[in-house]
């Protein structure tokens, strides 16, 4: 894989997350709204109860918006370059699965091909990091082989 190629996945990744980013903040201008009681007319207790249920559901949506919001930090500050050790930055193969190393990231698609994040806290990153293409690793009680850094 090479600069270029590497440069399409971190745009992917970058559009997968500002989606979700989006997504967020829609979701918290809509129970925000719906949190919101008009003062001028009357309303039941039940109206109140739903005011204040969509308002501790727009708090955690809110939550839901700054990590997304951090995540996106996170791949803008992570180094792309070519790489053939794992490390933050690297994009692997193993098991026929692809992964940006270094970010919390779902399955997203680029160039026909499927990523995920493997975080720098995730357990599995102990085992991979430093790995090079060919080496093999044992993780969940699973033999594995590293078939591409990049």
């Amino acid at each position: 894989m090479n600069t270029v190629d590497k440069s399409r996945v971190k745009d992917a990744l970058l559009q997968q997350v500002e989606a979700d980013l989006l997504a967020a903040r829609g979701d918290v201008a809509r129970k925000d709204a719906a949190a919101k009681l008009d003062q001028d007319s009357s309303f039941s207790v039940d109206d109140q109860s739903q005011a204040a249920e969509a308002g501790d559901l727009g708090g955690l949506l809110e939550g839901r918006e700054q990590r997304q919001a951090g995540i996106r930090n996170q791949i803008e500050k992570l180094d792309f370059g070519p790489r053939d050790e794992i490390g933050p930055g690297a994009i692997i193969g193993f098991d026929g699965d692809r992964y940006v190393v270094g970010v919390v990231a779902a399955a997203f698609e680029s160039d026909g091909a499927t990523y995920e994040g493997i975080a720098a806290d995730a357990p599995i990153y102990a085992a991979i990091e430093g790995l090079h293409a060919g080496d093999t690793f044992s993780f969940a009680g699973h033999d594995h082989q590293i078939d591409f850094v990049s």
